[in-house]
């Protein structure tokens, strides 16, 4: 089984080579990020995650899935207490070339981002309702912007030469090193303008000839910019 929210039906992994997480809650103390406190039965109910976004709609035509339905929408006009309250975005994008680290690495980030950096280390959960938790871009809730993380990936390769002798060839392999073969680094992404910025972020894949112009119109449907909020999204997707 593949992981649905990042495949279609032909097991391809994100025709935009896009990753969104959004979160709603925080439940864990502490740790420097949201609101959750202790003692946790009175200051962590219904606590909120670091907001970093402003969250314009949610077409649930998207990710039916998620949403339990074929069609329907949720409306955020305002934002924070006079809209949606406190909501965190966090995202990733790889390259055009399925040879480069962030291509090959991708899964490494997508735990990262979902799992380690954002589900253990601040205790963030709870999806925007009647959407994924995590997912392509192009099937998650429409919001302002979104923080990023990229791979910075260095591997080591040894080269082994055996010469030829009287009973066998010459031979030639090349392999990671067992023992520091990968070393992968998270970190913010680095963007034309921003860091820590997917559109952005994506906006420097296509400077680099590494994503298209028409993708990156794709992903700004989703990541609208913060100018005026998201009313004028929300009166375009009425219109």
């Amino acid at each position: 089984g593949g992981l649905s929210n990042f495949q279609d039906d032909d097991g391809n992994i994100c025709d935009l080579r896009a990753v969104m997480c959004c979160w709603a809650s925080d439940r864990q103390a502490n740790d420097n990020n949201g609101n959750c406190a202790t003692p946790y039965d009175t200051n962590c109910v219904n606590a909120d995650p670091g907001d970093n976004t402003d969250l314009c709609y949610v077409d649930m035509e998207r990710n039916p899935e998620a949403a339990g339905v074929d069609g329907g929408f949720a409306i955020y006009p305002g934002d924070n207490n006079n809209g949606e309250g406190a909501v965190h975005c966090h995202g990733m994008a790889w390259t055009n070339d399925p040879r480069s680290p962030e291509s090959r690495y991708k899964g490494n980030n997508i735990f990262f981002v979902s799992m380690y950096d954002h589900l253990y280390t601040r205790g963030y959960v709870r999806n925007v309702p009647g959407a994924p938790m995590c997912g392509c871009i192009d099937t998650m809730p429409v919001v302002s912007r979104s923080d990023c993380t990229q791979v910075d990936v260095t591997e080591l390769w040894v080269a082994t030469y055996t010469p030829a002798t009287e009973t066998t060839q010459a031979s030639f392999e090349l392999d990671l090193d067992p023992e520091n073969g990968i070393q992968i680094e998270f970190n913010a992404c680095q963007g034309v303008d921003n860091n820590n910025d997917l559109e952005d972020y994506y906006n420097r894949l296509v400077r680099d000839k590494e994503a298209s112009v028409r993708e990156l119109a794709d992903v700004r449907k989703t990541l609208v910019g913060r100018s005026g909020g998201g009313n004028p999204k929300i009166d375009d997707f009425f219109a």
